[in-house]
């Protein structure tokens, strides 16, 4: 009796332990973030991990990615996956710009897939610059990567960060002789014809007509009348 109540009460234990392992490796994979609003940038452009807070609108969701930071975003558990709100070109040039890795990463090979591609590189301790050729048989609408050993600054020693991080992205960039190239819409601006302005004719100056000058005709003056004066003449005493 003893020994059946023993292997019963070791089954549960073995359930229980199982169990929790489901559930601790549950709360260590990062969230999926579905991208609602994304910013406006296009493939060649790429993902601005430093620069931007958000996600550009050519992404659909992201698995693996922790938050924003101003110098990147880091990997956060084994996988990171990015998926595409459409299909990516068969042949393209993925461009990727990485900030330091971290702990036990920095040295080791990360995978990288998109549909049956297949290629890696190492991760350094160093800012690193990275360039694919990537050709697949049918499109794929993902890019994933594999970090193999993603641990947190708290398990580590270094500091109380629980993240499990392994590699930082800083910007990653597509560019295909597929994609059409977006050419502005340049406009030709109509000239505007602004019809000569006439010269405005000169004012007529208006001359008020004369009055008319009311010569009244004065009386002619009558000379006056001399009166002859008649000397007298006095008589000679001699004529006698």
């Amino acid at each position: 009796m003893n020994s059946k109540r023993i292997l019963t009460l070791a089954i549960l234990a073995s359930l229980n332990l199982t169990a929790c392992g489901e559930n601790q490796e549950d709360i260590a994979k990062a969230p999926v973030v579905e991208v609602h609003n994304g910013y406006n940038a296009t493939l060649a452009e790429g993902i601005q991990f430093s620069e931007k807070p958000d996600y550009p609108a050519f992404i659909k969701s992201v698995a693996g990615m922790s938050g924003f930071e101003t110098i990147g975003r880091w990997t956060e558990g084994k996988e990171v996956n990015f998926v595409f709100t459409q299909n990516l070109p068969t042949k393209f040039t993925l461009d990727l710009e990485f900030a330091a890795a971290f702990g036990p990463d920095v040295g080791k090979v990360v995978k990288i897939q998109s549909g049956d591609w297949e290629n890696q590189f190492v991760a350094s301790d160093q800012p690193k610059k990275v360039t694919f050729i990537i050709e697949t048989t049918t499109p794929a609408d993902n890019i994933k990567f594999i970090v193999p050993y993603p641990i947190s600054p708290a398990d580590l020693g270094t500091g109380t960060d629980p993240r499990e991080v392994g590699i930082m992205f800083k910007r990653l960039s597509i560019t295909s002789d597929e994609i059409p190239k977006v050419v502005p819409t340049v406009i030709p601006s109509v000239p505007v014809i602004v019809p000569a302005q006439t010269a405005a004719p000169a004012p007529v100056a208006k001359i008020a007509p004369e009055k008319p000058v009311d010569v009244k005709t004065a009386p002619a003056k009558k000379a006056p009348k001399h009166k002859k004066t008649v000397k007298a003449t006095e008589t000679s005493s001699l004529a006698k």
